[in-house]
């Protein structure tokens, strides 16, 4: 049975084998030779090629405002509006059978915390930034809706527990409605001795930094509060002041011209071993190494002239290599995310936003080769990648996101999210969030001793692993669907990982 799939003007013609026998896109070749299996990570991974630019410009994007909902006439408040960036539609429609898209937080502290103090700091959080007190419209601009009933929304609800490792995996793989629920979604989980404060936050209003962001606002505003019950935080201003400021530090004035689209070739993926079933519930996998290691780490690194993100990489191209097997002097890719912030002013963002792209790294196996010599082979790359203003391509297709039709980039994705067929390969996807924060978030005078962060959950062949860093402890954890792989597989490869980093880093 042939498919054809004809959204605006890319069309892909798919035969019963599964091949992509033709694929039709003014913005370049992004699929030939590639299996169906992959379509749904492709646009995943590469939408900045999916979408067909149109004329004109996302005017919401620039003032906040919005005339029309298809043939409707906006009526509302457009001064409470905010405005919707290229980042947050593609993170609010991509989700079709792509992933989850929420991004959770588990913060432990030494004591307890107040919970009408909590719900006020929560509450009051939204006034310092807004995007998490709305709800994406489906206008043409779409832009950011404030919640009709903000003061009588649940955002924080509150558990006692005897179990408190069950109450966090229960939380944890509790789904988020993408579309009813909150931005943002907190429980206090009061265990014997202390409180546990965990987290969701919808990933279409803001990324893995923007949520420590967050955690770091909340924190200041729930201790402020101790010193004056009557504080009110400065609100932000959200605007698209962020992506004109990165590309005029590039010097940048047309980024449309900085377009290539053929930096994005064909990638090579991993044997793997998914299940074909269908997807069932998301299912958390945690791998911590000891306190103590991470400088064992830089130690090492510092020794070689590598920096943590080259021994990450390393060890996962190691673990790959060892579980994947593939054939020797052929190049593998690993995507990484890449924070835009590093483009602006002090790395800093106008507002809690999203502002990542992606970058692909290549290397092959070598056969008996040393963590050293992998390493070796991976300094270089990755010190030309950064003389390439990593993160660049991303961030211009994601411009073009923002000036493409709302409803058309919709339909496109929701599409894709029907071919859910997969082969056994696999897409890895590294991002590293590097620390939460360099010392301890304190909530007034409870000081949280742990924490980490969990990535969404990724539909096959993707597989989306986080690295986060809290108080000496790096913590690798990864979302994937039970009925796509056996959570036996996964936690394999964690222990791969694990082991690469435990024996390889050593004098």
């Amino acid at each position: 049975m042939k498919i054809q799939i004809n959204l605006g003007n890319p069309k892909i013609k798919v035969g019963s084998d599964g091949k992509i026998e033709s694929y039709k896109n003014p913005l370049g070749p992004a699929f030939c030779e590639v299996d169906l299996d992959l379509f749904q990570m492709a646009c995943k991974m590469f939408p900045n090629i999916a979408i067909q630019p149109v004329k004109g410009t996302n005017k919401a994007a620039d003032t906040g405002t919005n005339v029309n909902h298809q043939t409707h006439e906006n009526t509302e408040d457009i001064s409470s509006q905010l405005p919707v960036n290229g980042h947050d539609i593609y993170n609010y429609v991509a989700r079709y059978g792509a992933a989850n898209f929420q991004i959770q937080t588990i913060l432990k502290l030494n004591g307890r915390l107040d919970p009408d103090k909590l719900q006020k700091a929560v509450r009051l959080s939204l006034d310092a930034e807004p995007v998490f007190g709305c709800r994406l419209a489906q206008n043409e601009p779409p832009y950011w809706k404030p919640l009709d009933d903000l003061d009588k929304t649940t955002f924080c609800t509150f558990e006692k527990v005897y179990d408190l490792e069950e109450a966090i995996r229960e939380f944890l793989e509790s789904p988020l409605d993408m579309d009813h629920d909150p931005m943002i979604k907190l429980k206090l989980i009061s265990a014997e001795r202390h409180d546990t404060l965990c987290l969701k936050i919808n990933h279409s209003c803001c990324d893995g930094t923007g949520v420590k962001e967050y955690l770091q606002l909340l924190s200041d505003i729930y201790s402020a509060l101790d010193y004056n019950e009557d504080y009110v935080p400065e609100p932000s201003h959200r605007s698209r002041n962020d992506q004109d400021r990165l590309f005029s530090g590039l010097g940048i004035k047309d980024p449309e011209t900085e377009w290539d689209p053929l930096l994005e070739g064909p990638r090579n993926l991993w044997k793997f071993p998914w299940q074909q079933g269908q997807r069932g519930n998301a299912h958390i996998a945690v791998c911590r190494l000891p306190n103590g290691h991470l400088n064992v780490l830089s130690k090492y690194g510092k020794a070689r002239g590598a920096t943590i993100n080259d021994l990450l990489l390393t060890g996962f191209y190691r673990a790959f290599f060892e579980m994947s097997q593939p054939m020797c002097d052929i190049p593998m890719d690993i995507s990484m995310t890449v924070d835009l912030r590093r483009y602006l002013p002090g790395q800093k963002a106008e507002a809690i936003r999203n502002f990542s792209g992606g970058i692909d790294t290549r290397i092959p196996r070598v056969a008996d080769e040393s963590f050293e010599g992998t390493l070796s082979r991976v300094v270089p790359m990755m010190n030309e990648i950064k003389k390439g203003r990593p993160g660049l391509q991303s961030a211009i297709g994601l411009e073009r996101v923002e000036k493409a039709k709302f409803n058309e980039t919709l339909d496109y994705y929701k599409a894709a999210g029907q071919c859910s067929a997969y082969a056994d390969l696999c897409a890895p996807v590294l991002s590293n969030l590097s620390f939460i924060h360099k010392s301890f978030l304190r909530f007034g005078k409870n000081i949280v001793t742990d924490a980490y962060i969990v990535p969404p959950a990724v539909c096959a062949p993707g597989l989306l692993f986080c690295v986060s860093t809290y108080g000496g402890i790096l913590t690798i954890a990864v979302s994937y669907y039970e009925g796509q792989v056996s959570g036996a597989e996964v936690e394999k490869l964690l222990h791969l990982i694990k082991k690469e980093f435990m024996e390889g880093c050593k004098d």
